[in-house]
C-alpha cells in the first residue's frame, strides 16, 4: 500500500492511505450451497436459523419469523447448483440498511477470518458475488454480495406478488 500526506501552513495535514484490495481482511461466516463454498460477511448476519422449522407463506418464498416477513433466496437456484443429498436446508437471516432477507444454504461451517480477493474482469457480470478467497483446504470460496441478495429476494417476492395481485383482480 502506499501513505500520501499533503500539509499546508495554517490549514492543516491530509493522509491519504491506500491499501490494496488483496490485503482486505473480513470477518466471515462460511457457508456452503452444492457443493460450493460461500462467506456471508459477518457484520450482515443477525441470525441463523433451520428453514424448515419456520412457518412458510403459502407459495411464496418467504417465512414468518417472530411475527416479521423475512423473504428469502435460495443459492442453490440464483447459482444453479446441485443439491446436497439429504441436507436440511438453513437460512442465514441477514440485514443491510433496514431491509432484512434470508440466504438459504445447505450447511454452515462456521467463523472465519478471510483475505478478499477482486474478481477479475471476466466475472464483474457475476451478480450477488462481491469477491473471491482461498480457503485453508485450498478451495476457493466465493464472498456474497448481501446487498445485491438482499435485492434479488425483495424484488422476486415484489414482483410474485404484483402478479398475484394482477390475477386476483382479474
Amino acid at each position: 500500500g502506499s501513505i500520501e500526506i499533503d500539509s499546508e501552513l495554517g490549514v492543516g495535514t491530509q493522509f491519504t492511505i491506500r491499501l490494496p484490495l488483496t490485503l482486505a481482511i473480513i470477518d466471515g461466516f462460511h457457508v456452503g450451497a452444492g457443493n460450493i463454498d460461500f462467506i456471508v460477511p459477518q457484520n450482515t448476519i443477525l441470525e441463523c436459523v433451520d428453514l424448515g422449522s419456520l412457518n412458510h407463506v403459502q407459495g411464496q418464498s418467504c417465512v414468518n419469523l417472530r411475527g416479521e416477513q423475512i423473504p428469502y433466496i435460495r443459492l442453490q437456484e440464483l447459482f444453479a447448483l446441485a443439491p446436497l443429498p439429504e441436507s436440511r436446508e438453513k437460512m442465514v437471516v441477514v440485514q443491510f440498511g433496514d431491509k432484512r432477507a434470508g440466504i438459504v444454504v445447505d450447511v454452515l461451517h462456521g467463523e472465519i477470518q478471510t483475505v478478499v480477493k477482486p474478481m477479475g474482469p471476466i466475472f464483474q457480470a457475476l451478480k450477488g458475488i462481491g469477491g473471491s478467497s482461498l480457503l485453508g483446504t485450498g478451495a476457493v470460496a466465493l464472498i456474497l454480495d448481501v446487498q445485491q441478495l438482499i435485492g434479488f429476494a425483495i424484488n422476486k417476492e415484489n414482483s410474485r406478488n404484483g402478479s398475484l395481485l394482477a390475477s386476483t383482480q382479474e
